[in-house]
Formats: structure tokens, sequence, C-alpha cells
């Protein structure tokens, strides 16, 4: 299950089904297939949107997790939309998947949510399981329009990206390989033996304030166009890595990412593909929150789930899959404050 939310930054006018799923791929960031989804409203706007995997649907308790979320996080009305492969449907024969749209409304009632359309995407066409007015919602469904709408044409230059596939999302974040990463364990090791040496000698604290503004400097150069965060040296990857292992110094980038002051995200990343465990599971906790604060919770929740799997105790990242599992809107989520504030 993911939980996703469109980027805060985009505004996208959807007047029909038809928009809404094209708009879907953007809110996922990549494209759905054998997937349920279900995109949670507030007032007409999006605040939450939850893909789970078609088969097995309904039997493991996902899906009431799922919508008792999305209530929890505000989304109160819902659209459900099945993207399905297979035939295209006989218009003469039930929708397939209709027993998942049943499942659906039923737990919406549960946690009481407004279920709005259900709808079945195929092959480029959509039908509806609630409407049966043959004038909008005919029996052989309706074709979706080209990728030049005004939709697709608004999330693209909002920045909105859809990639093909969640694995395609997932290869974002694969890493350098072991062989490789390994190369820097010995430069890791004397870079946390000297600044060991600085706390014996009473310049650690010079030092975490230097390194933190070299932090925040090459962040926010890895944010301008035309910027390549992967041409970051060596050194510098060392360094930062071996700083960030120091929670003080982690919690002032993190702090500076979520209110606005530093971004980031392509540092982290390249971080994060070339440090060896644990000293990679920061750099995915920062471009994690990064982009769960941005509405790219597929990113976020890959990020956070590498994060855990390379350091369990990284309680941060487990912080930051709790929200995402509980639906929790970023948007509406004050901004973190540290502990002297």
């Amino acid at each position: 299950m993911t939980s996703l939310r469109p980027d805060t930054a985009a505004h996208l006018t959807v007047r029909g089904p038809a928009d809404l799923i094209q708009t879907v791929p953007f809110l996922l960031g990549f494209q759905p297939e054998q997937s349920l989804v279900l995109v949670g409203l507030d007032a007409g706007q999006v605040v939450v949107t939850v893909r789970i995997d078609l088969p097995g649907i309904g039997h493991d308790g996902t899906l009431r997790a799922a919508i008792t979320a999305m209530h929890d996080g505000g989304g109160h009305d819902l659209v459900a939309a099945v993207f399905a492969n297979g035939p295209v449907p006989d218009p003469t024969q039930s929708l397939p998947w209709v027993d998942v749209l049943a499942d659906v409304l039923a737990e919406a009632e549960r946690a009481g949510c407004t279920v709005l359309d259900g709808l079945l995407v195929v092959d480029r066409r959509y039908w509806s399981y609630l409407c049966t007015n043959e004038t909008c919602c005919p029996a052989d469904g309706r074709d979706l329009p080209g990728d030049s709408t005004p939709v697709v044409a608004a999330a693209t230059y909002a920045g909105m990206v859809a990639l093909p596939s969640r694995s395609s999302v997932e290869s974002l974040l694969d890493p350098l390989p072991d062989d490789v990463r390994a190369e820097l364990v010995a430069a890791i090791e004397l870079c946390d033996n000297g600044y060991a040496e600085m706390l014996l000698s009473g310049s650690g604290e010079r030092h975490d304030r230097s390194v933190k503004r070299a932090i925040f400097a090459a962040a926010r150069a890895a944010d301008l166009p035309g910027a390549d965060a992967g041409d970051r040296s060596r050194e510098d990857v060392v360094r930062f890595g071996v700083a960030l292992r120091r929670y003080p110094i982690r919690d002032a980038v993190w702090m500076a990412i979520d209110d606005g002051r530093i971004d980031g995200r392509e540092l982290w990343r390249t971080m994060a593909l070339r440090l060896p465990s644990p000293y990679d599971a920061a750099p995915l906790f920062l471009f994690g929150w990064a982009n769960w604060r941005a509405g790219n919770g597929a990113l976020a929740g890959i990020a956070a789930e590498r994060a855990v799997a390379s350091d369990p105790t990284y309680t941060a990242a487990d912080l930051l899959l709790a929200a995402l599992s509980r639906g929790v809107d970023p948007r509406r989520l004050p901004r973190l404050r540290t502990r002297s504030a």
C-alpha cells in the first residue's frame, strides 16, 4: 500500500472522470497497473491518494486500514478507480473487479466516508461502476483523451512527473554496487576518528558549525537549475555522511528542510546511492521527508523503507512511515520545531 499526495505547489482543476483518471499517475508518481487507487477529497480538494495491489485485495485488512487512514487524514469523500489489465469488458456482462468496488463501499460506510464514484480503467477506456446513465456512462465505456489535455499540461507545467511504473520509482534509489560503496569505508573510519580527536581537543563544536554550513551550501547548490549533485566529491560525500550520523546536525538539516529553507533532494539522493550502510540511512530519510512535504509519497515511502532496512534503529524513518500509513496530510501537519525552540 502506498499513501500519496499531490505536490502542494500544484493546483490542478479536474472537470470529470477522465481528468481524474489522467491525474492519478501524477498523484502517485507512476502509472498504476493492476491496482486499486483511492482518491480522498475534502471540500473537492485532493488530500490523500492510496494505491493497493489488486491481487488478494480485501483479504488481509489492507483495504480497511487504507480507508480508515484516509478518513483520519481528512479524505471523507472517495473516488475509487480500478486500473486493470486484460481485454476490454464485454458490455453485456458485469464489469470485472466489481467485488472490489463492493468491498470499497462497505469499508467506506464503516469508516464514515462517501464514495462519489467507482471507475474501471482498461486499455485507455473507462467505465463507471455506479453510474447507469447511458448518456454519460455507456455500457461499452468511454475513451480516455490523449495526453495533450489541459490537466496533463498543467501537471507537467507544475513539475509533476508520472514514471512508467512503481519499479521505475524504486530504481531512482537503487544504490551503487556494494563493492563500489565499500571503497568509502576506510575514508569514513578515518573521518570518524578525526572527529573523535576534535572532540577531545575541544574543537568539535567549531567543526560542527563548519560542516553544517557546508551541507547547507551544498544542498542549495544542488537545487540550482542545471546542477549535478552527482559531481559532489568523494571527500564531501564522506564528510557529510559522517556528520549526518550525529543527531544534532541531522536535526538541524531536517528542520531546515521542513521549514523550506533548503530542499536538497538531489544531494540526499546522491549521498544515499554512494554511501555504505548505515551511513546511507540519514540521507535516505532526508530525501524521503523532503519528498513527503512536497507531496511525493511514492518516493517518501520507498526512501523511508530503505532507511529502516539500512539501520533498523532509525526512528526518524519510522516516524515518516507512520505518517504515510496513517494518512497524515503534510499540508496540515505543523512545521517541526527543535527542542530549544
